[in-house]
């Protein structure tokens, strides 16, 4: 065959990328990393901050996925994260990549001045409350990327034909390789029989999601819950239902919610672990103050109720009693007028000025 020359135009504004990235790295990552380093170069050339939903939305994934992308490119030593004191990323530092081969001189790089991308602006936030260690919740392992040795012994798998065919008439399509690989994923790193599988596809198509994106991160929330039996599964979707319905309900919302609206409901469910009645508290202080942007200001209450560890009514209410208490203890400044002194008083003499306006 013939071999290619590759010409094209002149492009202004272009974001450069490295060939030992393309040489060295590219080909290791898997479709969600190699997306997310694009994007941190393409911000990094336009000096443009964002946040890690911003990445999600863009690309249809969850903030877990993008956030399991940069830690595996900083584990390569192409870029160092920066948290702020709640644990959460507020800048990144990308480093220029380096052959394989000169592994061991990285931990020199990161010293090297880099450009730092801002995910969000500072804020300025109230010391965190010290609070009770949690119990650590399992963590969903990273997807590996599997090549076609794995998908072919994946397929020749007793039961996976079956399972093949079951997908395609659940999603009404063929399922390309990297469905395929979401399945194996699925069964293989997270633990999922053939049983819980089929569950989990009929669960994801009721609520007319057919997307391997949320089918996946369904997957990953119930491994996160330790749901590992049908039984349980069944258990788990009858409560959330319940509360996603009651949920979006406190915040004014009729229809079901959307990925967006899915990933905080999550969160707040899942990560934080509230009770309904928590989320529910806090949905009505919600629509008490805002008519727009219902979900993030929810977030904003209930993940300052997670750092303060106020996990029952019962903690909320009293913690905003000792507020309200402590507010109106403050004791008034008396206003202190020397500064209004410094300046030379007119002094009238009101009599003569009456039987002035009298005469005139």
């Amino acid at each position: 065959m013939n071999r290619i020359t590759l010409t094209g135009d002149d492009r202004p504004g272009a974001t450069s990328v490295s060939n030992v990235f393309i040489d060295y790295y590219m080909k290791e990552a898997n479709d969600a990393q190699i997306k997310v380093y694009l994007y941190l170069l393409r911000n990094m050339a336009a000096h443009r901050s964002f946040e890690i939903g911003d990445i999600a939305d863009e690309f249809n994934h969850t903030e877990k996925d993008v956030i399991r992308a940069l830690k595996y490119w900083e584990k390569e030593g192409l870029l160092a994260l920066h948290y702020d004191e709640t644990g959460e990323i507020n800048a990144i530092n990308l480093i220029t990549a380096t052959k394989k081969t000169e592994l061991n001189s990285r931990e020199a790089a990161v010293s090297v001045a880099a450009p730092v991308l801002s995910i969000v602006p500072a804020v300025e936030k109230k010391p965190v409350l010290e609070k009770k260690p949690e119990p650590a919740k399992p963590s969903a392992p990273e997807k590996p990327s599997y090549g076609a040795d794995d998908l072919r012994a994946f397929k020749a798998e007793a039961r996976t034909e079956e399972l093949i065919a079951v997908t395609e008439s659940y999603l009404g399509k063929t399922i390309s390789p990297s469905d395929l690989r979401s399945l194996l994923y699925i069964h293989k790193e997270l633990g999922f029989d053939f049983e819980m599988m089929d569950l989990l596809l009929q669960y994801c198509v009721s609520k007319n999601k057919k997307s391997f994106h949320y089918i996946e991160s369904i997957a990953v929330s119930w491994f996160e819950q330790g749901i590992k039996t049908p039984a349980q599964a069944k258990d788990g979707i009858s409560k959330y239902d319940h509360s996603i319905k009651d949920i979006m309900a406190a915040l004014g919302k009729n229809a079901a919610p959307t990925m967006k609206e899915s990933e905080f409901i999550n969160r707040w469910l899942g990560t934080y672990a509230f009770p309904k009645e928590v989320i529910l508290a806090a949905c009505e202080r919600t629509v008490l103050k805002t008519d727009t942007d219902r979900f993030p200001y929810a977030e904003g209450i209930l993940s300052k109720w997670n750092e303060q560890n106020l996990k029952s009514l019962a903690a909320v209410e009293a913690s905003e009693e000792e507020y309200r208490r402590n507010k109106k203890n403050v004791p008034i400044r008396p206003v202190n007028d020397s500064k209004y002194n410094q300046y030379t008083r007119t002094k009238y003499d009101f009599a003569a000025l009456e039987q002035y306006i009298k005469e005139n």
